[in-house]
């Protein structure tokens, strides 16, 4: 895991800009021309957790981990009850 903002084209996953996280704004200046020229982009950067996992010494494995938690909990709360912000479905 890196403390770099990455710009990725999905279609190849090359990564087409890559800046420190305090040009972050940079890469979303790039990430807008990009689309406007039909490439489909992601912006990767890394969060407050992230950063603070890895000044701890985190593996890289140990990175990989917390993010597929981080993925599982997302994915759980679809099928909760919904939460204080976000409704749960009607069902008809």
């Amino acid at each position: 895991m890196s403390n770099q903002v990455q710009v990725i084209d999905n279609l190849s996953g090359s990564i087409l800009f890559k800046t420190s996280i305090e040009k972050i704004s940079e890469a979303y200046a790039f990430a807008a021309q990009m689309e406007e020229a039909g490439l489909d982009i992601k912006i990767i950067a890394p969060g407050v957790a992230e950063t603070l996992i890895q000044s701890l010494g985190a593996s890289d494995q140990e990175m990989a981990a917390y993010k597929q938690t981080l993925d599982e909990e997302i994915e759980s709360h679809e099928d909760d009850l919904g939460c204080a912000i976000c409704l749960p479905q009607k069902s008809n």
